[in-house]
């Protein structure tokens, strides 16, 4: 009868065990998942949207590594965080008035997903970006477009970046053609195709 009632005591303090590990497992990795959806957070609020360009700097020196990445359509940025900032700035010379706005976070492992809403007012020329972008005339337009970023973070901060937005709207947005009226104001009125 001991032995079975010792089976059962120490069954019993095994799942209880079992059942504050798995707890403290749930806990910490829900904790690193929000941390992750936290630098996403930053990332939109503290830097992006940042009128200072040297709040913005020191902010994306604190959340991202040294050697970030940038995917986009434009290529993949190896310059690191220091051609991170200066992309930053360059986007601010050319929307003064840049915001982006978080629709929704969610984050896995070590991505973070974001879908956020991006405004600005052009207030500059911005030259053309090979295969990209042509270059845009300042003509003081308005943009809104929603994007969509997937983060990698390693050792609790943002190291790569996958950036996807609709570079469509984006040039006709900026007037570079009439989405009406588009083989026209792209090949030029008369012609044929």
């Amino acid at each position: 009868m001991k032995t079975v009632r010792l089976v059962v005591i120490m069954s019993a303090c095994v799942a209880v065990g079992v059942a504050a590990g798995y707890r403290l497992a749930l806990t910490r990795e829900n904790d690193r998942l929000e941390h992750n959806k936290t630098l996403a957070r930053m990332t939109h609020e503290r830097v992006w949207s940042e009128r200072n360009n040297g709040a913005a700097a020191e902010t994306a020196r604190e959340i991202y590594t040294n050697d970030f990445v940038v995917h986009n359509s434009a290529g993949d940025s190896t310059g690191g965080i220091e051609a991170f900032i200066k992309d930053l700035a360059d986007n601010r010379a050319y929307f003064p008035d840049w915001s982006e706005k978080v629709q929704s976070i969610i984050a896995e492992g070590d991505l973070v997903a974001v879908r956020f809403l991006s405004t600005g007012t052009q207030a500059q020329d911005i030259p053309a970006v090979p295969h990209l972008l042509p270059f845009t005339p300042n003509r003081h337009r308005p943009v809104r477009m929603t994007e969509i970023e997937i983060f990698r973070v390693a050792d609790g901060k943002l190291a790569e970046q996958w950036d996807i937005f609709d570079n469509w709207d984006l040039n006709a947005e900026l007037g570079l053609f009439d989405p009406d009226h588009w083989p026209e104001s792209v090949c030029g009125a008369g012609q044929k195709r």
